[in-house]
């Protein structure tokens, strides 16, 4: 449990002076709380859980919740609020919390007395883990807290069990999938968080592509759901996805899309998503279909040809076992086409020609390092990021290989993200290395987390790409308003100066030659530690999808 006390939740606190029941960690700003409970959550497939007060303490809760909601993540908060006798009268650190949080959560709710308090408790816990994740809340007011009652007597309440997936059309569903993938031509698959959130997710999709090979893409939060250097990897589809993903995509006469939401950034211009699917579909002969396990996902962006709705534990084994019962053929000349784009705009980073490069790093060049070094240990090594370029430029050009390696804010775009992510990932999963790799303007809006990191021994490692700007943010105003940029540009702290203050490890890089010296330095390190690292700025991410393209424009930005 992670989070901050105050007034409010004094009365929960105060449980935690005798003989704690769990291990609290005391952070030091209420929206870092909630990203490390997210981060745990996310790491462990358990839900996170963060206790704060009211007000305030709620209020800037909002985020992580949000976050936690766009993306599927189990959180339960645990909010004191104000003694229910003073409530609407405008007494101190009191906001509408139900208010605040119904926009913000799956769940919320509040005890009248205290009597409800162990029913609320469950049913927060229940919701925030069935179905798809994600946020629940519960405020406690300060008397409710303070009361005492036999817990014989409460109506103690158990989590209800999960409710089954029920479609009675179901395996009809599935059936006209099959039919499908025995005629389809050109076969893609996209995998989502959905469908790394599954039951055995990962390993239904390798099964289902060891028995019918099918090239698959990913979503940026999907990543590492199929082995990166696996000859039927695509790499991540979108705005800024790859070539070879967006040119299959596009090209696809049956797109299978696995738990992803498939917005904006991963389909481009919707209209314009998978002109050859729909054109196959229009013939009997192909589509899209979206497998999701929340129905307003399904066709929210983009229309399906067949929906299917459940969980994707069930669904993709219900398919699965079709599949296999009667293997559709192979597609042998889809499969070269889609080699020819992989070998013509291969995934890895093509650093340029010597006398082309800059003098100070380019970002590519730092993320190529640090995939070379972890190269060996994927296994034991997952990266949080926060929000901006240096997580396009991760999601391009680190090989993920393996599920739940890299923890990031998706459907929010949440600056600040990466470092109280990953302290929440390092408590969940201790035996691996845990490297935020952040901004130098997302590192900014949450950097006093590195001094939780350091109080509770949390050995997080950060490496952080410095080029005085919001890269991001610099190169859309350039596209949009005829090369203006306006506040864009901000002074930094010395990264390293200010961590060692915090009682971190740091050190700097500077040059092309210290590069992988540094970076083996910051995987060595024992303990915090950060690694600030000068780059180039004004780069702009080559190739990508200009703003209401289709996903095969991206060859337009080559």
């Amino acid at each position: 449990v992670v989070g901050i006390s105050g007034g409010a939740a004094l009365p929960v606190f105060d449980a935690l002076h005798d003989g704690p029941p769990f291990k609290f960690i005391l952070a030091h700003h209420e929206q870092g709380a909630g990203h490390m409970a997210e981060g745990y959550a996310r790491a462990s497939g358990k839900p996170g859980v963060v206790l704060v007060t009211s007000g305030p303490g709620t209020s800037n809760l909002a985020t992580p919740l949000l976050d936690a909601l766009r993306d599927g993540v189990p959180l339960v908060a645990v909010c004191g609020d104000v003694a229910t006798a003073v409530q609407g009268s405008g007494a101190f650190q009191e906001i509408d919390t139900l208010a605040l949080a119904r926009p913000c959560t799956k769940w919320c709710g509040m005890p009248a007395h205290v009597d409800d308090l162990p029913a609320c408790i469950a049913r927060a816990f229940h919701e925030a883990t069935t179905g798809r994740p994600g946020p629940t809340l519960l405020a406690i007011p300060r008397d409710v807290a303070k009361a005492r009652f036999t817990p014989g007597a409460a109506g103690l309440v158990g989590d209800q069990p999960a409710i089954a997936d029920s479609a009675d059309n179901l395996g009809e569903t599935l059936d006209a999938v099959t039919r499908l993938l025995r005629v389809a031509k050109q076969p893609v698959l996209i995998a989502g968080h959905g469908l790394l959130n599954a039951a055995h997710g990962p390993v239904l999709l390798r099964r289902l592509t060891e028995t019918v090979p099918i090239p698959t893409a990913t979503t940026l939060l999907g990543m590492g759901a199929v082995d990166e250097l696996h000859p039927l990897a695509l790499g991540m589809l979108g705005t800024y996805g790859t070539v070879p993903a967006n040119l299959a995509v596009q090209n696809a006469d049956l797109i299978l899309a696995l738990g992803a939401r498939l917005d904006e950034r991963a389909v481009g211009d919707a209209a314009g998503f998978g002109p050859a699917a729909r054109q196959a579909a229009r013939e009997g002969r192909g589509g899209i279909v979206h497998f999701d396990i929340h129905a307003p996902h399904i066709g929210k962006v983009v229309a399906p040809t067949v929906a299917v709705e459940g969980d994707l534990a069930v669904t993709l084994a219900l398919l699965l076992r079709r599949v296999e019962e009667n293997t559709p053929e192979g597609c042998g000349e889809w499969l070269r086409r889609v080699q020819a784009w992989k070998e013509t705009y291969p995934l890895a980073y093509q650093p340029p020609a010597e006398e082309k490069r800059p003098s100070l790093l380019l970002p590519q060049e730092v993320v190529a390092e640090l995939d070379a070094q972890t190269s060996g240990r994927k296994d034991s090594t997952i990266v949080t990021t926060g929000v901006g370029q240096h997580q396009m430029w991760m999601a391009r050009y680190y090989r993920w290989r393996r599920p739940g390696t890299l923890v990031s804010s998706g459907g929010l775009g949440t600056m600040g993200f990466g470092l109280p992510a990953a302290i929440g990932v390092k408590l969940a999963r201790p035996e691996c290395a845990v490297v935020d790799i952040d901004g130098d303007a997302s590192l900014c809006m949450t950097v006093e987390e590195m001094l939780t990191a350091v109080q509770h021994g949390v050995a997080v490692k950060v490496l952080v790409l410095r080029n005085e700007e919001q890269g991001m943010i610099q190169e859309l105003q350039e596209a949009e308003f005829d090369g203006r940029v306006t506040q864009a540009r901000q002074r930094n702290p010395n990264f390293a100066q200010l961590a060692q203050s915090m009682g971190a490890r740091a050190r700097r890089c500077d040059t092309r030659g210290e590069l992988g010296e540094c970076i083996a330095w910051l995987l060595g390190m024992e303990g915090v530690a950060l690694l600030e690292v000068l780059v180039q700025g004004g780069v702009p991410m080559v190739p990508k999808v200009a703003g209401g393209k289709a996903l095969d424009a991206i060859l337009e930005g080559l």
